[in-house]
């Protein structure tokens, strides 16, 4: 008889947003550094949304980590993903960074933005794939899920 082999989870990739995706905090943090404390506290922020904010994908599924001390953990199965989204404005597509939005069926996170990734359509991609690989091995077609 062959039985179906659970799939080992694998990373696929771990990222944290770019300081770029920032520089507008950065730029005005270094310009009212003289007023001591609003120029620290705009350079201090850019530093903790990258420091604080962790991205992972898997093969079955997808983490947004954020915090330092007290660390909140967001996951999505990503069999459940409906689409993945990229925006970029136009300074963004300058500095290579972007937010991809992923919109699943899951009821805690239905929609769970990825903020200011670097080479955010490879990411989307990468996620994409992951996604209808999920689909493929849960043995789901794209009808059978719950419309929007």
């Amino acid at each position: 008889m062959n039985e179906a082999r659970p799939v080992e989870e694998q990373t696929v990739f771990e990222r944290r947003p770019a300081y770029r995706a920032y520089l507008g905090l950065m730029i005005w943090g270094v310009v009212l550094l003289p007023a001591l404390g609003l120029g620290l506290i705009l350079l201090l922020r850019a530093w903790y949304l990258v420091a604080s904010t962790r991205y992972r994908l898997t093969t079955q599924r997808l983490f947004v980590q954020t915090g330092l001390i007290a660390k909140h953990l967001e996951e999505v199965e990503l069999f459940r993903v409906k689409d993945v989204t990229l925006s970029q404005g136009v300074l963004q597509r300058l500095l290579g960074v972007g937010n991809v939005v992923v919109l699943s069926t899951d009821d805690t996170a239905p929609r769970l933005e990825l903020a200011g990734l670097r080479g955010p359509m490879d990411v989307k991609e990468q996620i994409r794939g992951a996604f209808r690989a999920a689909r493929q091995r849960e043995g789901l077609r794209t009808a059978e899920f719950i419309p929007s």
